[in-house]
């Protein structure tokens, strides 16, 4: 799930680790999410991708993300998806399932903490910084 040269030392903060996921989306050539599982120091548990077949799209993979939430015993989801041709604008699209994810991770006892949107020139735009988390 994750490999060894991406975890952070134990306890670092979030946005450490929104640093991590949002740095291993930038520069992909097709849409694709990052999910971090955390405990609540901020250890990162885990790390998985979920690929595109588009540049501009990928399917937000609610079902697999509450699995390995659940399975790595994680209390904080950490995530980031690039817009591989674009600003690191949200689309609608992105904040419905950004609402939805946060939504059926709530229900789990798991907090969506945050949610970088990663442009096409390495800005990001945060949905916690931006008062949706």
């Amino acid at each position: 799930m994750a490999s060894q040269a991406l975890l952070p030392s134990p306890g670092a903060p979030f946005d450490v680790i929104g640093r991590i996921v949002a740095d291993s989306v930038a520069g992909e050539r097709v849409e694709v999410a990052a999910f971090a599982y955390c405990d609540p120091d901020g250890r990162m548990l885990g790390l998985r991708h979920a690929r595109g077949t588009e540049a501009d799209a990928v399917d937000l993979p609610v079902r697999r993300v509450a699995i390995d939430a659940l399975s790595l015993d994680a209390t904080v989801v950490v995530m980031a998806h690039n817009h591989p041709r674009g600003e690191a604008w949200p689309s609608r699209a992105d904040r419905e399932a950004t609402r939805r994810l946060a939504g059926a991770l709530h229900a789990l006892g798991v907090r969506l903490h945050e949610h970088l949107v990663v442009g096409a020139n390495g800005g990001a735009w945060s949905f916690r910084a931006a008062g949706l988390l």
